[in-house]
């Protein structure tokens, strides 16, 4: 490393002015970057849940494209209100990218006219006009009476009316969203002054929770940073010991944001969290800089010596931790999540920016401010408060170093008992407040209608006009009230649904003893005559060779766990009712199940393809297998021990919670490289073991602390965020920093103790 100091040091001024080159040239991109939320973008481009969620969507139509407007009004079925409703569905179809707009306007009923099939609207203009209050409450409960109707724009009490707005599916992007979204408000606002108007759907929700989620990030960017330079200057009491961890820490965030932009990548749910990430992991390299500045300082060595210093004992140190952090995160590129790799290439390649920076712009930027010989008085007792504080670690871990071990290694198993509760499950509506509008009005709409979650049922009969076998229309009848049975479901609708108000329409006293055809010739009748009306109906429920049918279920945001379970009691009744049919299920919710468990167990493997590299560098770095052994149990502690807590406390792995392991394990691994580089430091320099150990404790410890302190107030705040995944990465993060502390000031040196490597083999390593 000396030869590197010697170079940064001896070009200090070319390094500061290219520095400003780039980081001028670094802000147009990082401006720039777009934001976007898609569920099928988390999948690899073959994944089978994709696959068959795309042939779905290819033959029945997507159901991630519909936004929702509900309108609520005691007076819903008198002319007015009803003129209303379809005044702002025309102004709502004017919209750009919206191919469809459905309202009680377009709602139809089946007719038999002389044998013919035929559809006719429930509402006219003139039936309007002309129609006294008795005929429009005869109106009313005809279409509360249409299972395609009620539940779906009108509920039972008919005060409650939804319309439905189509996205175009190729245009069912973030930008194109925002611009429905905009306009949609803007013709909203004069009817949200007399009407009690609510928004909902999967295209509402991602744009949203996007921006929530932005707001939220910027928010307690800002926060934090404000605390940690008050903190810092609480520590250092000087400019150099805030501008200098700040300014590089806001530099590793605009050329990482500047990268991702360039290589094409954009904010979404996970890499939303890099910037947080790296304020408060990437100062950690400036802190144990200026920590060491200052002791060199303080001993009285000159600015230059202090500086080359810093360079050589702290340059290879924070190197290792710097690569260590980046392999934890670069590991999840093994992951089948596309985000999640995303997110695992761009933090690990911002660890390597910050590491960068900090090597060249701290030298670089010492010479900006006034320094000073002597350390000023309230910094010299902080620096003597947290010299003692460490003298008593250090001599707790040497005489009660078996104790400590054996407690530490105890509360460790403990933890291991509450990682056995741990649960994989995530929601549709994870991470948002409950309190929050935007899920207030979405439970508004589901509760007054029926649940907005699509669990999605294809079979196939495998053979042409398979479906008209009356004995499988019976078996998918039968199939639904199965479903019903379920609180979790609250709707479904099949062909069966069709043919059975057809059969009402056509045979009615017939339907009334049985309410389904009970002869092929007759199903294949109702077929043909629902045909030639055109029903939209049709096209939704089965295909055009008439081999498969789709049954439409509505399902209520229960998690992933229980939709797994549902689907499980689903797949052995289906094995049972259709064991000559094929079947598929899938849909958003389904989409989300599985998105949950590749993301929590791709995560899983990647941290432990992380253990295995650092252990390799480990091995390489002491060729001890004591050392080795001693370096990677204080890594694992930490980890145990937070998810212990989580199982303990209830708190279920998802997408947003499994990263925080990735974290947890990098801020690990960063205090132990660092406390384990010094040991081996001082012991080449010719130290006993006892002694070693005591000049690394105080003088590393005081570093560690420090950096810790910085953390802990960075992701602290996070803990009081109304996102919840936000809230969790603040509150666990922070119990893992509090626990990294013991076991790397504590229990490491305690462990070093009682395994007593070999020293020879240390200072030849």
């Amino acid at each position: 490393m000396e030869p590197i100091a010697r170079f940064i040091l001896a070009n200090r001024k070319v390094i500061f002015v290219i520095a400003i080159i780039l980081s001028l040239s670094a802000i147009y991109p990082a401006l720039n970057i777009k934001s976007d939320f898609s569920l099928e973008g988390f999948f690899p481009e073959n994944d089978p849940t994709i696959d068959e969620y795309r042939r779905f969507s290819e033959e029945f139509g997507r159901d991630d494209n519909i936004i929702i407007i509900g309108l609520e009004s005691n007076r819903l079925f008198t002319p007015e209100v009803l003129f209303a409703v379809r005044s702002l569905a025309d102004s709502l179809a004017q919209i750009p990218f919206i191919t469809e707009v459905r309202s009680i306007w377009d709602a139809e009923r089946l007719e038999n006219q002389n044998g013919q099939l035929t559809t006719e609207p429930y509402l006219r203009t003139q039936l309007l006009l002309d129609a006294d209050s008795d005929r429009l409450k005869s109106i009313q409960s005809e279409m509360t009476s249409n299972p395609f109707i009620e539940g779906l724009i009108l509920n039972s009490k008919g005060n409650f009316t939804a319309i439905v707005m189509v996205v175009d599916e190729n245009e069912n992007n973030f930008p194109s969203r925002e611009i429905v979204i905009r306009e949609m408000r803007r013709i909203l606002a004069p009817y949200q002054q007399q009407y009690d108007v609510f928004i909902a759907g999967i295209p509402f929700f991602r744009n949203q929770y996007i921006h929530l989620l932005n707001g939220e990030i910027i928010f307690y960017i800002s926060i934090s940073s404000v605390l940690i330079i008050i903190l810092l200057w609480f520590l250092f009491r000087s400019a150099q010991g805030i501008v200098i961890p700040i300014l590089i820490v806001w530099l590793t965030i605009l050329f990482t944001l500047a990268v991702l932009q360039l290589s094409g990548g954009y904010f979404e749910v996970l890499t939303s969290s890099i910037a947080p990430i790296l304020l408060c992991v990437g100062i950690a390299d400036s802190v144990h800089m200026l920590a060491k500045y200052n002791d060199g300082r303080f001993v009285g060595l000159t600015r230059g010596k202090a500086l080359k210093e810093s360079l050589i004992v702290l340059g290879s140190a924070t190197f290792l931790t710097s690569v260590t952090t980046a392999i934890g995160f670069g590991t999840l590129l093994t992951s089948n999540v596309i985000p999640m790799r995303t997110f695992g290439l761009y933090t690990a390649i911002g660890v390597m920016i910050a590491f960068v920076i900090t090597i060249f712009m701290v030298p670089s930027l010492m010479p900006l401010f006034k320094d000073v010989n002597r350390i000023q008085a309230t910094q010299g007792r902080l620096h003597n408060a947290l010299g003692s504080f460490l003298i008593r670690v250090f001599y707790l871990a040497q005489r009660r170093h078996k104790e400590v071990v054996l407690v530490t290694l105890l509360i460790t198993v403990v933890a291991t008992f509450g990682m056995t509760q741990l649960r994989v499950n995530g929601y549709v509506f994870d991470d948002v407040g409950r309190e929050s509008p935007l899920v207030m009005d979405s439970n508004i709409i589901s509760e007054r209608l029926s649940p907005q979650f699509p669990l999605e049922i294809i079979i196939d009969t495998q053979q042409e006009n398979g479906i008209t076998d009356p004995d499988f229309i019976l078996r998918v009848q039968q199939f639904e009230s199965f479903l019903l049975e379920y609180d979790e479901i609250e709707k479904t609708l099949s062909i069966a649904t069709v043919l059975e108000q057809i059969h009402k329409t056509m045979s009615p006293e017939e339907a009334s003893i049985r309410p389904l055809p009970d002869r092929r010739d007759l199903i294949s009748q109702y077929l043909l005559l629902a045909e030639m009306t055109g029903a939209d109906a049709l096209d939704s429920f089965t295909d055009f060779t008439y081999s498969k049918v789709r049954i439409a279920t509505q399902t209520f945001d229960v998690g992933s766990y229980r939709i797994n379970q549902i689907r499980e009691e689903l797949l052995s009744y289906i094995a049972r009712n259709f064991p000559n049919e094929e079947i598929t299920l899938t849909g958003t919710t389904i989409l989300v199940a599985d998105l949950t468990d590749n993301i929590v167990y791709s995560l899983a493997s990647s941290i432990g393809l992380a253990f295995l590299f650092i252990s390799m560098i480990m091995a390489w770095l002491f060729r001890n297998y004591k050392l080795v052994l001693i370096s990677l149990i204080p890594n694992i502690m930490p980890i145990i021990f937070v998810a212990g807590i989580m199982g303990y406390f209830g708190i279920d792995i998802k997408p947003s919670t499994a990263v925080i392991f990735t974290i947890a394990f990098g801020i690990a691994v960063d205090d132990s490289i660092h406390f384990l580089a010094r040991f081996r430091i001082e012991t080449r320099r010719g130290k006993d073991l006892v002694e070693a150990i005591r000049y690394t404790t105080e003088k590393t410890g005081r570093a560690i602390l420090l950096t810790s302190a910085i953390l802990v107030m960075g992701f602290g705040t996070l803990g009081f965020s109304d996102f919840e995944s936000t809230m969790l990465m603040g509150r666990l993060v922070c119990l893992t920093i509090c626990v990294a502390i013991i076991a790397d000031l504590l229990f490491l040196p305690a462990l070093i103790y009682w395994l007593k490597p070999d020293l020879d083999a240390v200072r030849k390593s």
